[in-house]
């Protein structure tokens, strides 16, 4: 199998002639295993490689895809899902004028047959047959001459045929997305390739790309073909539900990237007008706070019903954004200016999106509307909706970065303003806006830091300087924010700490202050500065760090000592017990002390504990060795190493269980060391008498009694007795059944 599949993709088309005897051969194997799809894998795999290499003419020659009129029997149609997986570089053309009709003549068979089982396959095939579609697109060597032929093909299936909505959708992004990557710089052209991708057969065979002058026809071609579709399409996405809108909207934005703005601005004005969002001037309404009834009346949409229609509309600008000229996205800023102001509840998100679009693709635009838009954004309150307020947050990005380069006084103070509602967001309750935050300082730093930025360096230090500024602010709450920047700034840059050698003084200054939440973030921010900073590094920051967390070893409120604790932990370990207990303080030597000691405990209990844990594993293996060697004798050793029969000794009766009393054993040796046996004669059981070691002193009322002391005497010499008494009464049965058992033989 490996090797016709090699054969294949190595021939190339020249094996249509050569090899086209296995073709058939693979063919009758898939035939003969008929539904049973488990064995077939290697098969559609070469299968699969002969379609690659041949191209699906060829193929479908060699196997053509059948019915019969009579009884409706299909033939071949176990090919379609090797076509759908495997066609690259075909024909537009023959998808048009042979696959369709294919599928046609399975759909009116569909229509005359009577069994329903009969008639749903039939369907399924002809639906199959239909959705090759996307594979066809993948490309096609034709496109140039045949896309207007295909583009009313796609009209008719928009209109009618609910089912093949997402292929043409699909299919429309694979041309567009093709040609446009053969046509930048450096681009993977097989990025949007994802069906032939997807068998790794295609890694002996090139993926076929497009030449720059063949991707320019191509576009030219998707262009001048486009008016009716993309109508079509904008049509179909505003009438669908929200999950069908998804990838309706990833097509109509693709082919607006090709189709000229001023008809993609024709086709989205009479949108806005359908649903009332401009007047017949093309000027946005206001929306007045009147009686709803009176729209009702008039037969109008109400405000309610304008303003939810607003989402998808504002979502199918968003996707309009690439490809417009400057007309276009005057109108799409007038109607985000218009939904911000207006007071539109309902898609917000998308508005910002919309907006943080704009300003990403269009820098022309940015420049020119810079201080409107720093103004529009600032004078709205901020969205509590963690979607909004990370597309929001988008817009400042792309407008920080632009403000930092410009270097103009007047936009410094505007930049202020934006870091300013950054910095308190990271001090959010929420957990998703504080990252939401966090994500944009970095980014705006990510940017800065761009070589390929005009004064990248620059730019970069002077936002950090402007952080640094809020370090001297009255406000905890920001000085506390302030530095939680900083800490995710050294976090991405450690190095930050050597160009700017003021950022670590003027943070450890903090920690003299009384605030608690400024101490809680400084000390954070020197936990991060130890932790990012390599050993060399550290080194030159060692003795400010240390002397600056150590006064807060003495507070346990606020997990402060612990705090510090980890700091000097982490530190020690980079530069070493020495370094540290040198930089600190006479004073907090004692807590240095302590420090290395607990953390020189703490490494000696792990190593005692992986020894304890070894050493126990090797005596119960030992153990378990010993009792198996034993257990093959017949016995088996107990604790104290005496060894118990297998066979039943007659012992004394214990008694049943409910009489034992807290100082009475069951005989297993199981009671304390110092307790001897005697025999109970009233309930026949073992009772512990607790014995005197020797020189032990008694209480002081037994040692002024000299009758109790005889009296201890004279109870020992009892159940001495009482024990060589049991002991020789044993021995007597013991002899006498041995003599019996001796006379009976």
């Amino acid at each position: 199998m490996c090797f016709s599949l090699f054969c294949y993709l190595f021939v190339g088309e020249m094996s249509f002639i050569f090899m086209n005897s296995i073709v058939l051969k693979l063919a009758d194997l898939m035939n003969h295993a008929g539904q049973d799809n488990s064995d077939t894998h290697h098969l559609q795999k070469c299968l699969g490689s002969a379609v690659v290499a041949m191209g699906p003419q060829r193929i479908l020659e060699l196997i053509p895809i059948s019915i019969n009129a009579d009884d409706f029997t299909c033939s071949n149609t176990w090919l379609v899902p090797i076509l759908k997986n495997h066609v690259v570089g075909a024909s537009l053309e023959y998808y048009m004028e042979h696959i369709v009709p294919l599928a046609k003549s399975f759909q009116r068979a569909h229509k005359e047959v009577k069994k329903s089982v009969i008639g749903q396959d039939l369907q399924a095939h002809a639906q199959g047959l239909w959705g090759l579609l996307p594979a066809f697109c993948q490309y096609p060597v034709d496109t140039h001459k045949k896309f207007g032929s295909l583009a009313d093909l796609l009209i008719k299936f928009l209109k009618k045929d609910s089912f093949m909505h997402q292929h043409v959708a699909f299919a429309l992004q694979v041309l567009v997305n093709q040609n446009k990557s053969s046509l930048l710089p450096g681009q993977n052209v097989g990025e949007f390739n994802t069906c032939a991708q997807k068998d790794k057969a295609l890694e002996f065979k090139g993926i076929p790309c497009y030449s720059n002058k063949t991707a320019k026809k191509n576009i030219r071609a998707l262009g001048s073909c486009s008016t009716e579709l993309l109508q079509a399409l904008v049509d179909l996405f505003v009438d669908s539900l929200a999950d069908k809108r998804l990838y309706m909207k990833d097509a109509i934005g693709c082919l607006a990237s090709v189709t000229d703005s001023s008809i993609t601005k024709d086709i989205f004005v009479s949108l806005l007008q359908r649903f009332e969002v401009v007047n017949s001037k093309g000027e946005f309404e206001k929306k007045i706070q009147d009686d709803e009834t009176i729209d009702e009346e008039q037969g109008n949409l109400s405000a309610t019903e304008k303003d939810i229609q607003r989402c998808p509309l504002m979502s199918l600008a968003s996707v309009l954004v690439e490809g417009a000229g400057e007309d276009l996205v005057e109108l799409i800023y007038n109607f985000v200016v218009d939904s911000l102001q207006g007071n539109h509840v309902t898609g917000q998100c998308e508005v910002y999106h919309t907006l943080s679009k704009v300003l990403e693709e269009h820098g022309w635009f940015c420049s020119s509307r810079f201080m409107e838009l720093i103004d529009l954004l600032l004078g709205l309150e901020p969205s509590t909706d963690i979607s909004s307020v990370r597309h929001r947050f988008a817009c400042f990005h792309t407008l920080m970065v632009h403000m930092l380069e410009m270097s103009l006084e007047e936009q410094d103070t505007k930049a202020f303003l934006i870091l300013n509602e950054i910095i308190v967001t990271l001090k959010d309750a929420k957990d998703e806006a504080r990252k939401v935050a966090y994500d944009t300082l970095l980014m705006i730093c990510s940017s800065l830091k761009d070589s390929s930025r005009v004064n990248a360096g620059r730019s970069y230090h002077k936002l950090i300087s402007m952080i640094m500024g809020y370090l001297s602010g009255s406000s905890p709450h920001i000085k506390s924010g302030a530095v939680s920047a900083l800490s995710v700034v050294v976090h991405s840059d450690a190095e930050v700490c050597l160009k700017i050698p003021d950022v670590v003084p003027s943070v450890l200054s903090l920690l003299h202050g009384k605030a608690v939440e400024v101490i809680k973030a400084a000390l954070g921010f020197a936990k991060v500065l130890v932790s990012c900073l390599p050993a060399k590094d550290l080194q030159n920051v060692l003795s400010e760090v240390v002397s600056g967390v150590l006064p807060w070893s003495s507070v346990s409120r606020h997990h402060f000592r612990e705090k510090v604790t980890i700091i000097l932990e982490i530190i020690t370990r980079k530069c070493g017990s020495a370094a540290v207990e040198a930089a600190a303080p006479e004073k907090y030597k004692r807590f240095v002390k302590t420090v290395f000691q607990n953390r020189h405990h703490k490494s000696t209990s792990k190593d005692a504990v992986a020894t304890n844990t070894e050493t126990s594993l090797e005596d119960s293996s030992i153990k378990r060795s010993e009792e198996q060697k034993h257990n093959d004798l017949g016995s088996f050793p107990n604790r104290q190493g005496s060894v118990h029969h297998r066979k039943r000794k007659r012992g004394i009766y214990k008694g049943p269980p409910d009489l034992r009393a807290p100082h009475i054993t069951t005989g297993d040796d199981s009671g304390p060391q110092d307790a001897k046996r005697v025999e109970n004669p009233k309930q026949k059981m073992l009772v512990k008498v607790p014995l005197r070691d020797k020189g032990e002193e008694t209480p002081n009322n037994e040692s002024n009694d000299w009758k109790t002391s005889m009296e201890h005497k004279s109870m020992r010499k009892k159940r001495k007795g009482a024990l060589q008494t049991l002991s020789s009464t044993f021995k007597h049965r013991r002899h006498r059944k041995l003599g019996k058992q001796k006379a009976h033989n």
